[in-house]
């Protein structure tokens, strides 16, 4: 690079503009921050030069330009050739140094995108613009920073480094500097190329400059940073000669409107500045003080008074009207330097003649020009000190009146032009007013003489009075100064006709009436007789006006004179007298209210007119507006009187509404009210007088503003009526729409109109409902009147560029500019709401105005365009915000609305696109710091993009610019070029997603210093990842930047491991900031969520890949997917390993909400209730809000009628409490003192004070002031109802309490306020906590779920981390729990965050169920319990108590689910943990009782509750309680309740565990549990029956079932427990007897069906039978077949009642229970018959349990019998149509396993063996029943009854079933042989040896009827097995008992057997 030429640093400067940005948004309460006072130092020398160090061209500065590079001091400049010559060009214009030229042109092109190929005329005026811009900037800095110092300066121990500054600016030569400009300025040529429109251009700048100088000089002198003097003001004096007399170029410049209007400016300025320096108040101050004027503080001396008089003597105010006033202001200087004590000084000045100079400017009427100053723009639109130049008139009247002692008595109008110029000093100027009422002010003092004696004469004189009073009510303080003044008058001035009798003592001054006295003009005004007046003066020959002492307020004065007034219409008195009224009761709310109340006053009843209601000033004013006639003066006062009107309305809305509307002061015709359309005619005499007022007025449209105020304020009230909608309606269908087209005399007031009604119109949509008919209508006018909706397009629907051709036309003010950009602020803010209201409920089909929002037909041009382009405006951020937020809604709206809309696209092209995209990544990057608000609001955009317009989303966030698409759009809207895109995205050094990616790498600062904008970003992505599918290339993009998941994850481990303060110590603030942290840690952990889905789901996707062998390419992809997620599951994984998810936990489960900070706030409402029942009772509506009058009555009303009301009545009847007062009234008095306690902390008594405070606050009046928390539209987490303090504030009226007799009463207000802040913050930081909680759930969730990994994860969280984890959420749950009261209620938010802990807790114990000690189960259990003691106690009306219980729940089931898996493992619980299990358990049982009583949890309750009775405690401990609690009739009914289908099975296990105890089993009987077993078999098995045919063939056993399941089995089973438990008792008799010939006789066709076989499938394909008739069982039917078998052997014991019920059908069930023990036992005999494995029994899984025991391996690990058939019987088969079904409990499969597969066995296909060899036990056991009891007859009668035998299974049946039983029992004990078996091997071996034994049994019955003996074939082959048997089992003790049983049985069939071989 080419060395760089260095050239003066002092060239360089930044720009001025911001700084002055900067300097203007400073705070004017603190110290300027650091870094703005250290640019100030930086630029001084600016300051102190000012636009001197503008230097002129030089020639070092011009060679540099050749080269390429310039040093400037430390900043350096790329020289680019085409821009050199343009800097040439602008340096010999402006005569301006050429590297400072170069500057100028490269800032013009980058701040206006002027086109460098531009012509020469548009280029050098943009940079002309430019350059003035940075010397007003800089001059304007200067200007503030002297304002910034006086102000802060008057502030204690603030602004010290700025006034540091100023006073440096001084002493460094500034002054003497400025004045030097000024000199130039005037002296000025233009440069002679200037053509004339630069020319004007120039001038117009140059002037404005003159202003600006003359602003700081006057600062300078005025707030005494520097002295004038004398020299100094000889020199301003002969520049301000010069400019009069035209010596310089002055008076050449004024060429235009704008440099006129300059012009003048600077005169006045610059004469105000020598009147200033003058030092009149120092004057003033030594004649006060006597002090000599050698002595005294006058910065001249006499030599200067003597030249000084020399240079005014040349002044001739006759020949220049501008001398005049100078003069004058001399003749006073002299006046009052003459009047010092000093003999010497008062000889020189004795020699001017004051007096003459008086005279001169009196004849040249110089006062005159004072008015004609005041009433100039030059102090009305000067952003200058505006304040302190009326001071100086004000000091310079002052010291004229004291001088020359000027009164009332002149006779030459002197005095009323020095009131008119008082009058406009002080009217507006707050300040000045104040000082006015200061006593302490001796500057004032002279014009305070003139009021006095204006005061002295009236109400005389009542129209100079008022008008001087009226000017200074300037503030509330002077107002109320204003108010007291008249209401305190000390005296009433009458003309009075002397006699000679009335003079008093002979003191000709004083004079007394001996008669009533009528004061003329002011009806009801009275002196009484003998009242003394002194006479003021004589008026005629004996009339004399005379000042009586009589005391009357001037106030009460005025508005008789008003009331009188307005039958006599002399509008001119009635105006000034309403004008007063009106600016007193606007500057103070306490001058209103005292207004209102004189009807009640002592003076007001002296008058005689106290029949009078207390509203009858309102009243007056609304006959005052009622009878005027639409002139112009009408108009005046009409706007004057509806302003009053309005601020009256604030104070006591309920009152003045109803005067007001009844009326009708606008005459509007109001017809029915349930019309829809045509009701409200428009006033016409409003809209004329409107119009008039426009037109002839010059008050800005004072009418249009007052009557729009007046409908606001009517609507703030909550007034709803006709008449208000009337007012509502004209507002918007008649000044809306019309009021662009009316006549103004200024233009900026047609925007003063335009914003005034759009509040209006804001004010209708944010208070509309929806709920009441008056709300429909103003609804449907707003949202279907095209003519509204056109007004606010024409404003909205413009464009930047055509704003910024306003700015640089001089036809346009710059006031109308800004009015137009408030306008499009406030359009941008209606449309937003508008849009925002919009919903499917609300309206039927789309509005009209979202068919033209969305239309890209909208005239001037597209909302969706326009929106665009205006987000890329940065010279207004508010519009940039208005825009975004507009477009957000936009695109979410546009989602909802598709089916309305024809076409997906808005109609954007790729320019209007790529200027958005500019746009935006410009304010991400730029804008967070500088504007916090326009930041979130455009991240808010592209979370609303990403939510619902992901293709808007994917185009704006794309990187490429089409140069090929030229900008045409609707509208001729002129955009960007892409020149003009592609040069500034030069500058911008990121994408959209990188100026994100910039706030993620921050968040660790960001989560600490502005969580609120952190929290916007990460909800932007968390959109992103919430719809990954649409955004797969942007997510790519964001995860491929650096250390993305580092960066994005580890502000989570940092605020974690800082335990949060507790939120009672928090501010206001902290507390939101706070907030903002947990919902910044939920959207960062959804967003990992998310991430480890997607992950997981590749992962899926690549093992599917391998499986079907697929594509390299498509493999290679997802390894990539793969690797890019490692480092978050590395992230995750670390946090497993440390302490990050124990601390994340323990802070987020921890509840801040406090149940009793929430009570305090309801008991707080409930007293401000109370104490606004108490007023209302008196009739005191105070400032209430109409709508909350109307409820408080409501509630009032309610309140009376409570019985504990009644009761009171009585007593206070009783015992003559009333004391004359109303007894209703002293109740709620006493109820609210009551309530105050209770507040304060002494709680009420039972009583009934004590049901009527509960009911108060039971009714949550205020409820209706919560809304939901809606910071903005798409920050999820936010569900929080918080209460809307400013609508609390605003109802109630508190800020207007203290001015009348609320105020001792605002101290409750203040409470409740505070309260509900402080439930604000605490619902907002438990709300955002939990969204936490539930991120922490989810993250946890698809973490550890390792259902699509090969590799689990769940392993990484260690069992001391979950237990750690249990044990704090219990603790924290526990605490929760404890802080709620049922009888006070709680919000639904802390139930919500108890049900986040639940859940957390049950997942965790879920994931670590296998390794879950006893003691965490103990916990878990205590803390349910104690949730479920606690809530069942709440009402469950609310959702979110049911759905904690629900959880809660849950929890305890899984909790005693997995105790009681522990409990099955042996030595895996201790003795002492058991009994902590069965002591919690036991208290359990109350709580699930009464929980059986909601539908919702009554099948989790009788669930846990089984568990419980069945695992850990005995009949003797828990039956008592169930006995107790349980509500078992309302158990049984829900057998017969449709809607509980579902809970029927887990009834009747419930049923099934209580019928095993005795007294369960009566209790069962006793409530009728047989009845409802029947209607249960009779509603859902009945109706199968129909279809059972002969062979006995059922519908499948699927569609038997099909609801609910398992009735047939549990059923029977408890049945069977019951006959069981009542033994031999009559009950079991009965039971017996009913139950035989129901189940064997009514339901004989279930138990046929339960105990069918299959047949087997024949080897013969040819005869192989259908396929559609091959079928399959279920686990669940062989269960049912069990429970079947079980109730047959349960009630053949009871023999006589089998035989007498059963007759004939017990030998079908033999028959069948042989014909299935058949099939058992040949099942396993097919195993070596066929090639192909084939399974006799096709038993798939089809419950998710059973898939699962699919997965898990064998527990028998057997290979003999069932279970080596069982896993072929798990093989699913394709499904059949349900029209060929046929079935049997037990079905077949004919055909092999598809290929041969081998198929191992597995927990299930053990579980089904196991099933059947139960069912074989129980069918050996019902044949060896019948066979005993056969055998008992038989022994009974003597012989063998052969004929009636029951039927016994062949031999070979019972042989098969032993060789099964040996195989299996030898197979397992000598594969344990050197272990101990398990418990359920254990089992199996026991089983099948009790089913050897009773084969053999009926073997031995077989053989003995049969009288054969065994095959001797068979003999051998059984010892063989036998013997094995024996010598397997020798070593297993646990099967010697049944090993005993058995060598009996064998001993018996087998003699010899065992003998031989010594095993017996």
């Amino acid at each position: 690079m080419a060395n760089p030429v260095t050239v003066d640093g002092s060239l360089w400067w930044d720009p001025f503009s911001l700084l002055l940005t900067e300097l203007e948004n400073a705070s004017l309460s603190s110290d300027l921050p650091p870094n703005l006072l250290k640019k100030l130092k930086d630029n001084h020398a600016w300051f102190v030069d000012t636009v001197f160090l503008f230097k002129p061209p030089n020639e070092k500065s011009k060679a540099a330009l050749n080269s390429k590079l310039v040093k400037i001091g430390s900043h350096q400049l790329d020289i680019k050739p085409e821009l050199k010559d343009k800097a040439l060009t602008i340096s010999s214009y402006f005569c301006l140094d050429e590297v400072q030229s170069y500057i100028l042109v490269e800032r013009s092109l980058k701040d206006n995108n002027v086109a460098i190929e531009s012509i020469v005329h548009e280029y050098v005026h943009a940079v002309l613009i430019q350059y003035y811009i940075e010397r007003q900037c800089l001059l304007k800095c200067t200007r503030s920073i002297l304002m910034l110092a006086l102000s802060l300066g008057s502030v204690s121990g603030e602004g010290i480094a700025i006034k540091e500054e100023a006073l440096k600016l001084i002493s460094d030569g500034s002054e003497r500097k400025l004045i030097s400009v000024m000199q130039d300025l005037l002296s000025s040529n233009h440069p002679e190329q200037m053509d004339v429109d630069l020319f004007s251009l120039w001038a117009e700048e140059t002037l404005i400059e003159d202003n600006l100088v003359l602003d700081i000089l006057f600062l300078a002198y005025y707030e005494s940073l520097c002295t004038c003097n004398g020299e100094t003001w000889k020199a301003l004096c002969l520049l301000y000669k010069g400019i009069l007399s035209g010596s310089f170029n002055f008076e050449k410049l004024a060429i235009s409107t704008e440099a006129l209007r300059s012009s003048y400016q600077a005169k006045v300025q610059l004469l105000l500045i020598l009147i200033e320096t003058l030092d009149l108040e120092s004057l003033l101050q030594m004649v006060h003080d006597e002090i000599p004027f050698r002595h005294g503080a006058s910065a001249f001396t006499l030599a200067d008074v003597q030249e000084i008089e020399a240079i005014i003597s040349t002044f001739n105010a006759f020949e220049t009207k501008e001398a005049g006033p100078l003069i004058l202001a001399w003749a006073v200087f002299l006046c009052l330097s003459s009047s010092l004590p000093g003999k010497e000084e008062n000889n020189i000045l004795m020699e001017f003649d004051h007096v003459g100079y008086v005279r001169q400017a009196f004849e040249a009427s110089s006062l005159t020009y004072f008015v004609e100053i005041l009433e100039s723009d030059v102090l009305k639109e000067s952003d200058g000190p505006v304040a302190g130049y009326r001071s100086v008139l004000r000091t310079l009247i002052s010291a004229f009146i004291a001088s020359y002692e000027i009164n009332l008595q002149m006779e030459d109008g002197t005095h009323m032009l020095i009131l008119e110029i008082l009058c406009k000093i002080y009217q507006g100027e707050e300040s000045l007013c104040i000082q006015f009422w200061d006593r302490g002010s001796f500057i004032d003092g002279p014009i305070r003489c003139l009021l006095c004696n204006l005061e002295s004469e009236f109400p005389f004189r009542t129209v100079e009075l008022v008008r001087l009073l009226s000017s200074l009510c300037e503030g509330t303080w002077p107002a109320e100064c204003v108010y007291n003044f008249l209401d305190k008058s000390v005296g009433i001035s009458s003309l009075f006709e002397i006699a000679n009798n009335s003079f008093r003592g002979g003191i000709s001054q004083t004079v007394e009436t001996h008669l009533p006295l009528h004061v003329s003009g002011f009806e009801g005004l009275v002196i009484p007789s003998k009242t003394r007046g002194h006479i003021l003066r004589l008026v005629g020959e004996n009339i004399a006006l005379v000042r009586w002492e009589f005391k009357q307020s001037g106030v009460l004065v005025l508005l008789i004179r008003l009331a009188q007034e307005l039958y006599f219409k002399r509008n001119e008195e009635v105006l000034l007298i309403l004008d007063l009224l009106s600016r007193m009761v606007t500057f103070s709310m306490a001058v209103c209210f005292a207004l209102m109340d004189i009807g009640s006053s002592l003076h007001f009843q002296s008058t005689g007119m106290s029949g009078q209601s207390n509203m009858w000033v309102a009243e007056m004013i609304c006959t005052l507006v009622r009878r005027l006639s639409p002139t112009p003066s009408g108009a005046v006062l009409m706007s004057v009187a509806i302003n009053i009107l309005a601020k009256m309305l604030k104070c006591s809305p309920s009152h003045v509404a109803e005067v007001a509307l009844k009326a009708n002061m606008f005459d509007f015709e109001i017809g029915d009210s349930g019309s829809s359309s045509g009701s409200w005619l428009l006033s016409g005499k409003l809209a004329k007088m409107l119009l008039i007022d426009c037109e002839h007025n010059d008050s800005d449209c004072a009418l249009t503003i007052s009557v729009l105020d007046f409908t606001l304020q009517l609507m703030e009230t909550g007034v709803k009526n006709d008449a208000v909608l009337a007012l509502i309606v004209f507002s918007l269908q008649y000044v809306l729409v019309n009021h662009e087209y009316w006549k103004y005399k200024l233009k900026h007031t047609r925007w003063r109109v335009t914003l005034k009604v759009l509040e209006v119109l804001k004010k209708c949509i944010t208070s509309i409902s929806c709920s009441g008919k008056l709300d429909e209508v103003i609804l449907d006018r707003i949202f279907c009147d095209s003519s509204i909706h056109n007004t606010l397009f024409q404003i909205v629907c413009t464009t930047p560029q055509a704003l910024e051709r306003l700015c640089f036309s001089r036809l346009i003010e710059l006031t109308e500019i800004e009015s137009l950009q408030l306008a499009i602020c406030s359009v941008l803010d209606v449309l937003f709401i508008m849009l925002s209201k919009f919903s499917k409920d609300t309206f039927s089909s789309l509005p009209i105005f979202h068919q033209a929002v969305f239309s890209s037909a909208t005239k001037p041009i597209p909302v969706v365009a326009a929106l665009v382009s205006w987000i890329s405006f940065f010279r207004n951020p508010r519009i940039q915000v208005g825009a975004a937020r507009v477009l957000s809604v936009f695109l979410m709206i546009a989602d909802i609305i598709q089916p309305f809309l024809f076409g997906s696209s808005f109609g954007l092209d790729d320019i209007q696109i790529g200027v958005l995209r500019h746009g935006v990544s410009c304010i991400l990057l730029e804008q967070s710091v500088l504007n916090e608000d326009l930041f979130v609001a455009v991240v808010n955009l592209l979370t609303s993009a990403a939510r619902y317009q992901p293709a808007f989303l994917v185009a704006l966030l794309s990187t490429k610019v089409n140069k090929d698409v030229q900008p045409s759009n609707a509208g001729d809207v002129k955009l960007p070029t892409n020149e003009v895109l592609l040069r500034s995205s030069e500058s911008e050094k990121a994408s959209v997603v990188d100026a994100v990616l910039h706030h993620v790498r921050r968040s660790n600062d960001l989560v600490n210093s502005n969580p609120r904008i952190l929290l916007n970003v990460l909800d932007f992505l968390r959109a992103l990842w919430q719809d990954a599918a649409q955004y797969s290339d942007i997510l790519e993009c964001v995860k491929g930047s650096e250390n993305f998941w580092k960066n994005l994850s580890s502000s989570i481990p940092v605020i974690s491991s800082v335990e949060a303060p507790p939120h009672e110590n928090l501010t206001e603030t902290e507390a939101q900031d706070l907030a903002y942290r947990y919902q910044c840690q939920s959207a960062i952990l959804e967003i990992m969520a998310h991430e480890v889905f997607l992950q997981k789901q590749l992962l899926h996707a690549e093992s599917l890949a391998k499986q079907v062998d697929s594509q390299d390419k498509k493999q290679n992809t997802v390894r990539t997917e793969k690797s890019k997620g490692e480092n978050l599951k590395d992230i995750l994984s670390a946090w497993c390993r440390s302490s990050v998810w124990g601390n994340l936990i323990k802070a987020l489960t921890y509840c801040e909400y406090d149940t009793n900070l929430y009570l305090q706030a309801k008991v707080a409402a409930s007293l401000v209730t109370a104490h606004v029942m108490v007023k209302l009772a008196l009739g005191d509506t105070g400032s209430f809000s109409v709508s909350l009058v109307e409820k408080s009555h409501i509630l009032s009303n309610k309140l009376r009628s409570h019985p504990a009301f009644s009761e009171l009545l009585a007593q206070y009847s009783q015992h003559g409490y009333s004391a004359e007062k109303e007894p209703n009234y002293l109740i709620l008095s006493d109820l609210y003192y009551h309530l105050q306690g209770e507040l304060e902390g002494r709680k009420i008594g039972a009583g009934p004070f004590k049901e009527l405070s509960q009911f108060l606050i039971e009714s949550n009046v205020f409820q209706t002031y919560q809304h939901k928390y809606d910071d903005n539209l798409f920050v999820t987490g936010k569900d929080s109802y918080l209460f809307d303090l400013k609508r609390v504030r605003a109802d109630l009226g508190l800020d207007l309490w203290d001015y009348s007799k609320w105020k001792e009463s605002k101290a409750i207000a203040d409470t409740l306020l505070h309260h509900m802040k402080d439930v604000n913050s605490m619902v907002f930081l438990t709300s955002s906590k939990l969204s936490a909680l539930r991120a922490v759930r989810s993250v946890l969730t698809v973490y550890l779920d390792d259902s699509l990994e090969a590799k689990s994860t769940a392993r990484e969280i260690s069992d001391q981390l979950v237990f750690s984890c249990t044990d704090h959420i219990c603790q924290n749950f526990l605490d929760t729990v404890e802080s709620l009261a049922p009888e006070l209620g709680a919000s639904e938010d802390i139930f919500h965050f108890l049900a986040a802990q639940a859940e957390l807790l049950l997942y965790l114990m879920i994931s670590a169920h296998k390794s879950l000690a006893p003691s965490v189960c103990v916990l878990v259990l205590k803390t349910s319990a104690a949730g479920l003691k606690v809530l069942s106690d709440f009402r469950p009306l609310v959702t979110a108590v049911s759905s904690t219980v629900k959880l809660l729940l849950m929890l305890l089931l899984s909790a005693v689910k997995f105790s009681c898996q522990n409990s099955n493992l042996v030595g895996e619980v201790s003795v002492e943990d058991m009994a902590k299990i069965s002591n919690v358990s036991l208290g359990l049982l109350p709580i699930l009782c009464n929980r059986i009583a909601s539908t919702e949890d009554c099948t989790l309750s009788l669930t846990t509750m089984d568990l419980i009775l069945r695992n850990f405690l005995t009949p003797n401990t828990w039956f008592p309680i169930i006995q107790n609690h349980l509500q078992l009739q309302h158990v049984i009914l829900k057998l017969q309740d449709k809607k509980s289908l579902e809970s029927v099975p887990i009834i009747m296990k419930f049923f099934l565990t209580l019928a095993r105890v005795r007294q369960g089993a009566e209790m069962l009987i006793n409530h009728g549990f047989l009845s409802s077993l029947r209607f249960l078999f009779a509603e859902y098995l009945d109706e199968r029956s129909s279809s059972v045919t002969i062979s006995n063939s059922l519908s499948n056993s699927s569609d038997i079932m099909e609801k609910p399941k398992q009735i047939w089995g549990l059923g029977s089973a408890v049945i069977t427990a019951m006959v069981q438990s009542l033994g031999d008792s009559s009950a079991c008799s009965d039971v017996v007897e009913n139950v035989i010939p129901y189940f064997f006789s009514e339901k004989a066709y279930m138990i046929s069906y339960y105990l069918s076989a299959p047949d087997f499938p024949s080897d013969d394909h040819d005869k192989k039978r259908p396929r559609a008739q091959q079928r399959q069982t279920s686990l669940t039917d062989l269960k049912e077949t069990e429970h079947t078998l079980m109730l047959m052997c349960v009630l053949a014991k009871h023999w006589n009642s089998w035989v007498k019920a059963m007759k004939e059908l017990d030998s079908q069930l033999r028959e069948k229970s042989i014909h299935l023990l058949a099939f058992i036992s040949r099942g396993t005999q097919r195993l070596g018959e066929s090639s192909s494995l084939s399974a006799p029994l096709l038993c798939p899984p089809t419950l998710k349990e059973e898939f699962d025991g699919c997965k898990k391996p064998s527990f028998v690990k057997s290979r003999s019998g069932w279970f080596a058939l069982s896993p072929l019987s798990c093989v699913s088969k394709p499904k059949v149509s349900a029209a060929s079904i046929t079935s049997t409990a037990l079905t077949i499969k004919t055909q092999a396993t598809a290929n041969g597969d081998h198929i191992s066995q597995s927990n299930f296909s053990d579980t089904i063996a196991v099933q059947i060899y139960k069912i074989t036990f129980l069918l050996l056991k019902f044949l060896c029943l019948q066979a005993e009891c056969s055998a008992r007859r038989a022994e009974e009668v003597g012989f063998v009854d052969l004929d009636h035998f029951p039927e016994l299974p062949m031999p070979e049946i019972l042989h098969g079933l032993q060789d099964q039983s040996i195989a299996i029992v030898t197979e397992l004990c000598e594969t344990n042989k050197l272990k101990e078996n398990r418990i359920e091997v254990q089992s199996i071996c026991c089983l099948l040896l009790q089913i050897m034994e009773m084969a053999l049994y009926l073997e031995l019955c077989v053989l003995q009827i049969c009288g054969i003996r065994p095959v001797l074939g068979r003999v051998e082959d059984f010892s063989k097995e036998v013997k094995l048997l024996m010598k397997a089992t020798e070593t297993h003790a646990f099967l010697k008992p049944s090993l005993k049983s058995l060598k009996q049985i064998l001993s018996v069939v087998y003699p010899g057997l065992l003998q031989a071989d010594d095993f017996l």
